[in-house]
């Protein structure tokens, strides 16, 4: 009897697989496949990118890495948008508006042309003592943001952190621009209205295209300057300065050491807090699609490994308001250091860790003026 009954579960089990009921998902199943996205074995499928933030293989070689920088270049500047010009030097044109003494050193203010009809204002310091038969090496110093623009960076009452005076006094010729919806630039408008009517002239760019090109243009003045040693330009800044020197190294080769401070800030880990402080107009098409998917398509550990094997010291703190999760913070620039190791120059790249928030105090700013002499006064490969 017993025998009878299990043949006749087997029959029924059999009957109910043959006919399709056991192998066609119900409703809940179905609703779950299209809420993970359950896809069929041997299709490819991408995953999060920064789930993994590996650069390089280890079996890399040094030879390999101009072309997988090319790929990693051109991943990065689609999400720039296409803007009126290329973010390559070029000739600019450039004028003198005054000359001053303020603080015991002379103080030039230019005006050059970016592109089209656009112009920008920046001051230059020059040091007492040029450094070798009237040239010195220039360094940008960079404000943050602060409506101050460059007059921050020039030791303005309200303003911090006085980087183009500092550095002028230690013998280097230092270059303070204000960037695009900062300073001069908006005399008579305000920041949204420039950025806003930036973007209507030119609706596949991004404002962080514009003030990366500022940057440029800010060098190709410099290099038709006769005082201004030449190949041998730095740049520092703090906050919107400190990422701004960082985007701008990466894109400009001209610039061989680089000091950002506070101004690592990866999109793994800030994602939902710079979605919702508006920051979309930085890079339109690199938000749409965060907002969309959720995957950023490049994050800041690329843009530093952009730089190598140029001279990049990090200033980052433990605790930073605006940053909050440092840990990923010295991720990406530990992930970034493979590629200075792969290039044989380990010793370029640094990160100094401090506890006094989002600044850069006198201390650190001494240090990070030593880093200036170590690699802009000396030659480096």
């Amino acid at each position: 009897m017993k025998t009878i009954q299990t043949l006749l579960l087997l029959f029924s089990l059999l009957f109910y697989c043959e006919n399709g009921v056991a192998q066609n998902p119900n409703d809940n199943e179905l609703n779950l496949q299209t809420l993970y996205g359950d896809f069929k074995p041997g299709q490819s499928k991408q995953l999060n990118p920064l789930a993994s933030l590996g650069l390089i293989l280890p079996d890399t070689k040094a030879e390999e890495w101009p072309s997988i920088r090319a790929k990693i270049y051109q991943r990065i500047i689609q999400y720039f948008g296409q803007g009126p010009a290329e973010l390559t030097p070029t000739v600019n044109k450039f004028e003198e508006i005054e000359r001053y003494q303020k603080f015991g050193l002379t103080h030039i203010k230019y005006r050059y042309n970016v592109v089209d009809d656009i112009w920008n204002e920046a001051v230059l310091v020059l040091p007492e003592k040029f450094q070798d038969n009237g040239q010195s090496s220039a360094i940008l110093a960079i404000h943050g943001t602060i409506n101050l623009g460059k007059d921050a960076a020039l030791g303005a009452p309200g303003g911090r952190r006085a980087y183009a005076l500092e550095l002028a006094k230690k013998g280097y010729i230092a270059l303070a621009p204000d960037l695009y919806g900062f300073g001069a630039t908006i005399k008579n408008t305000t920041q949204k209205e420039l950025v806003d009517n930036l973007m209507k002239k030119y609706p596949n760019w991004s404002y962080r295209g514009m003030k990366i090109l500022g940057l440029i243009r800010a060098v190709d003045m410099l290099e038709q300057l006769p005082f201004v040693k030449k190949g041998s330009y730095g740049s520092i800044g703090n906050s919107l300065g400190g990422g701004m020197a960082l985007y701008h190294a990466a894109f400009d080769t001209r610039i061989k050491v680089s000091v950002p401070s506070t101004g690592v800030s990866p999109a793994n880990t800030n994602v939902f807090r710079l979605l919702n402080s508006g920051i979309t107009s930085e890079e339109p098409e690199r938000w749409k699609k965060i907002a969309k998917d959720g995957k950023p398509p490049y994050d800041i550990h690329e843009i530093i490994a952009l730089c190598a094997p140029r001279c990049m010291l990090f200033l980052e703190d433990y605790n930073d308001p605006y940053n909050p999760d440092v840990m990923s913070s010295f991720q990406h620039v530990y992930q970034a250091m493979q590629v200075y190791q792969l290039l044989g120059t380990p010793g370029h790249i640094s990160i100094l860790i401090h506890g006094d928030g989002h600044d850069t105090v006198d201390d650190v700013r001494e240090y990070a003026y030593k880093w200036f002499d170590r690699y802009l006064l000396t030659k480096t490969k």
